[in-house]
C-alpha cells in the first residue's frame, strides 16, 4: 500500500543518510591518512638527509682515524729506529769505558811518563759512564714512547672499528628508510584513489538522501491523497446507499 511505500521510504532515507554519514567519515578519515602519509614520507626524507650527513662525517673521522694511525706508526717506526741508535751509543760507550780502563792500567805502569795520559783516560772514562748514564735514560723514555704508540695504535683501531659499526648501521638504518619512503610514495596515489573514490561515494549518498527525501514527500503527498480520496468515496458511498433508500421508497 502507499502507507507501507512512505514508510519503507523513510526507512531507506535513514539508511541512505547514515551512509552518508559514514562516508563523510571515511573520507574525513581518509584525509588525515593521505597528510599523515605525507608527513611521514617528508620526516623521512629528512631523516635520510640527517643520516647522509652523518655517514659523510663518519667518513671523515673515519679518514682522520685512518691518518692518525699512519703517524703514530710512523712515530714508533722512529721510536724504534732510536732506540737503535741508543743501543749502539751504549755499545761504544761501554767499548770506551773498557779501552780508557785499560789505557789507564798501562799510564799507571808507565810511572811518571804515563801520568798525564792516565789523566786523559780517566776523563774519557768519566764521560764514557755519563753517556751510558744518558743514553740509559734516553732509552727509557723510548721505550715510554714506544709504549705510549702501542696504546694509541690499539685506542685507535677500537675506535676505527666502532666508527665501522657505526657506519654500517647508518648504512642499513639509511636504506630503511628509502624503502620506507618508497612505500609511502607508492602508497600515496592508491591512498589518493581511495579517496577520491570515498567522497564519490559520500556525494551518490547525498544525492540518493535527496531523491528519497523527495520520494518521501510525493509518497506523503500521495498517502494524504489517497486519504482525500477514501474520505470522498466513503461520502460517495453514504450519498449512494441515501440515494437507493430514496429509489426503494418510489418504488413502494
Amino acid at each position: 500500500t502507499a502507507t507501507e511505500t512512505a514508510a519503507t521510504t523513510t526507512e531507506i532515507g535513514a539508511t541512505s543518510r547514515e551512509i552518508a554519514a559514514t562516508s563523510r567519515d571515511l573520507v574525513r578519515t581518509m584525509t588525515e591518512v593521505t597528510s599523515a602519509a605525507d608527513q611521514a614520507s617528508v620526516l623521512a626524507g629528512s631523516g635520510q638527509q640527517g643520516l647522509a650527513r652523518m655517514e659523510d662525517t663518519m667518513h671523515q673521522v673515519m679518514g682522520a682515524a685512518n691518518l692518525v694511525n699512519a703517524k703514530l706508526a710512523i712515530l714508533n717506526e722512529k721510536a724504534g729506529n732510536i732506540n737503535q741508535v741508543v743501543v749502539t751509543i751504549v755499545k761504544v760507550a761501554d767499548q770506551t769505558n773498557l779501552l780508557s780502563l785499560n789505557a789507564a792500567i798501562e799510564a799507571e805502569k808507565a810511572g811518571e811518563y804515563g801520568r798525564g795520559f792516565a789523566v786523559v783516560a780517566t776523563e774519557v772514562r768519566r764521560l764514557a759512564d755519563q753517556t751510558a748514564v744518558a743514553t740509559y735514560d734516553i732509552e727509557q723514555m723510548v721505550r715510554e714512547i714506544q709504549s705510549a704508540v702501542s696504546a694509541g695504535v690499539m685506542g685507535m683501531d677500537k675506535f676505527s672499528e666502532e666508527v665501522r659499526r657505526g657506519m654500517f648501521e647508518v648504512t642499513q638504518v639509511g636504506e630503511q628508510l628509502s624503502q620506507i619512503i618508497h612505500q609511502v610514495q607508492a602508497l600515496a596515489p592508491r591512498v589518493l584513489m581511495v579517496n577520491e573514490g570515498m567522497q564519490a561515494q559520500a556525494t551518490g549518498a547525498e544525492q540518493i538522501n535527496q531523491a528519497l527525501v523527495q520520494l518521501a514527500d510525493a509518497s506523503s503527498q500521495t498517502v494524504d491523497s489517497l486519504r482525500q480520496a477514501s474520505f470522498a468515496i466513503d461520502e460517495l458511498s453514504q450519498v449512494a446507499v441515501g440515494l437507493r433508500g430514496g429509489v426503494s421508497r418510489f418504488k413502494v
